[in-house]
């Protein structure tokens, strides 16, 4: 897990410092998705808040493993947890 925030990898991701809009939930998931692609947990709970989007990320026995942010602005996805 990247505590210090990290991109997904792709066309529009995967650099130091990226500025890509996140402005929906769904472009949310998308992001965290294409970011644990190659990590065996799920999704879970993403909320809206004002800067941010808050996920929980979990195993497959529905453990908690990490909370995470995706800035709006940026779509920095940071460890909370």
């Amino acid at each position: 897990m990247s505590p210090y925030g990290g991109y997904a990898e792709g066309s529009k991701w995967g650099w130091y410092g990226a500025r890509i809009r996140v402005g929906t939930v769904e472009e949310a998931r998308s992001i965290l998705n294409d970011f644990y692609s190659d990590k065996n947990v799920a999704i879970r709970a993403i909320k809206e808040r004002r800067w941010y989007f808050e996920a929980e990320i979990r195993d497959e026995d529905d453990n908690l493993l990490d909370r995470v942010i995706v800035d709006k602005r940026t779509g920095r996805i940071r460890s909370i947890y």
